[in-house]
C-alpha cells in the first residue's frame, strides 16, 4: 500500500492483479458505509492490474499525529473505543473484521481526533474469518503497541482486548471498547507538587537556623527551628495522611474471566433456539438444537427439524457446533438462506449468533443461543 497525493484529494492505493476477487457485496457496503468508520473505496483500472483508491483527503495517519493534550488523548480513546464497537459489528453484515487494514500509517483522523477512518480490504473472505478472532490476521497486537496509541490506551487495556480477540469473545471486546471511551483520570500532582514545597521550606529553614547559630543570633535561631519543626510536621502529615489506594471492583468479571476463564458461561451454552411464527395461526413456535449437527428442511424422515414448507428444500440448511460456537451451511437447491437478510453462499460454513434471522425459503427463524 502506499500514498498518493494529487490535485484531486490524497489517496492509499493498493494494487491488485484480479478484479474478480473483489466482492460486490462487501463494495456496496462500503460505499454506502453502513458499518461506519470506512474511507470511500474506488475501484480504478490501470496498465496491467486494477488500483484500489481509498480516499483519506481532509484527514492525517494516525501515526503522523502529535497528540498535544490529555483533552485531545481523551477524545482519541473515544473515537478508538466507538471504532472497536464497529468493528464488532462487522459479522452482522458478513463481513471479517479481518480485513480491517489495522495500520496506524493507514488509519486516518480529523484534527479534532473525535473519529477514525479505516481501509478495508473488499476481497471475499472464507466464512470461517466472520469473527472477532480474525482481528488477529489483521496484525491487532502491533497496532494497539503502537507508538501513536502509547499515551493513549494502557498495558493492562491491551492485554485484555487482545485476549478478548483469541478467545473470540465478542462481548468481553465491547465491554473493553465502553471502558476505553472513559477519560483517563487526571494525575493527582497537586499532593506531590505540596509535598515538595513544604520538604523544600523545611530544608531552608534548617540552612538559615544553621546559620544564625553559627553568627551567634539566637532569637532569629529559635524562630527558624520552630518554623522549621512546623513544617517538618507538616510534611510528615502529608506523606502519611494519603488516603488508602484501592482497586475498583472487578464488577463486570473480565479480570477473572481472564485469568480463569468463565466455566459457568461455558457450561450454559449447549443449545440452540430457533424461534418461528406460523403463518397459519400467528403463533410462535420454539425449535432446540441440543446436537452437534441438526438438518433444517421439510422432509420429515431426513431432516431433524422438520418444517412443513413447499418453499423450502428437502434439507434446506444445516446447523453445526463447534466448541460453543453454532454455524449454518446452506444446502437449499435454490440458494435461498439468509441471515439478517444477506444471502449465504451454498456450502460455506457461517457463524450464528444471538438475536440474528435465519431465514430459510420464506421462513423466519430468530437465533437465541442459550
Amino acid at each position: 500500500m502506499e500514498i498518493r497525493k494529487g490535485p484531486y484529494g490524497q489517496f492509499v492505493i493498493r494494487k491488485i492483479e484480479d478484479i474478480g476477487s473483489i466482492h460486490n457485496y462487501t463494495q456496496r457496503l462500503i460505499a454506502e458505509n453502513i458499518p461506519g468508520h470506512m474511507l470511500p473505496l474506488y475501484v480504478i483500472p490501470a496498465v496491467s492490474t486494477y488500483e484500489l483508491s481509498y480516499d483519506f483527503s481532509g484527514l492525517t495517519a494516525l501515526g503522523l499525529c502529535h497528540i498535544p493534550s490529555k483533552p485531545e488523548i481523551n477524545k482519541l480513546r473515544k473515537a478508538l473505543g466507538d471504532l472497536f464497537l464497529s468493528i464488532c459489528d462487522l459479522p452482522d453484515y458478513l463481513l471479517s473484521p479481518g480485513s480491517v487494514i489495522l495500520d496506524d500509517k493507514f488509519i486516518f483522523t480529523d484534527n479534532e481526533f473525535t473519529s477514525l477512518s479505516v481501509c478495508f480490504d473488499p476481497a471475499m473472505t472464507p466464512s470461517g474469518k466472520l469473527n472477532i478472532r480474525s482481528l488477529s490476521d489483521a496484525g491487532i497486537k502491533n497496532f494497539l503497541n503502537s507508538n501513536s496509541l502509547s499515551q493513549v490506551i494502557t498495558s493492562d487495556e491491551i492485554d485484555r482486548i487482545i485476549y478478548a480477540v483469541e478467545q473470540n469473545d465478542e462481548g468481553l471486546l465491547r465491554q473493553e471498547a465502553n471502558k476505553i471511551m472513559i477519560p483517563l483520570p487526571e494525575p493527582e500532582v497537586h499532593a506531590v507538587l505540596l509535598e515538595l514545597n513544604e520538604f523544600k521550606m523545611t530544608v531552608l529553614l534548617s540552612l538559615l537556623s544553621l546559620i544564625f547559630m553559627m553568627l551567634k543570633l539566637p532569637v532569629p535561631s529559635l524562630l527558624a527551628v520552630i518554623a522549621e519543626s512546623v513544617f517538618a510536621v507538616k510534611t510528615y502529615k502529608l506523606i502519611t495522611d494519603k488516603p488508602e489506594i484501592t482497586l475498583a471492583e472487578d464488577t463486570d468479571n473480565s479480570r477473572r474471566h481472564m485469568l480463569f476463564g468463565d466455566s459457568e458461561k461455558a457450561a450454559s451454552i449447549d443449545a440452540l433456539i430457533l424461534t418461528m411464527t406460523d403463518p397459519a395461526t400467528g403463533k410462535e413456535e420454539k425449535l432446540a438444537v441440543y446436537t452437534d449437527k441438526a438438518a433444517i428442511g421439510s422432509d420429515r424422515f431426513l431432516c431433524d427439524i422438520f418444517v412443513p414448507d413447499k418453499d423450502m428444500s428437502a434439507i434446506h440448511a444445516q446447523l453445526k457446533k463447534i466448541g460453543s460456537t453454532y454455524y449454518v451451511c446452506d444446502l437449499s437447491s435454490d440458494n435461498s438462506t439468509f441471515i439478517n437478510n444477506v444471502r449465504l453462499a451454498p456450502g460455506q460454513d457461517y457463524e450464528i449468533k444471538t438475536d440474528q434471522v435465519l431465514m430459510c425459503g420464506k421462513r423466519e427463524f430468530r437465533i437465541e443461543i442459550m
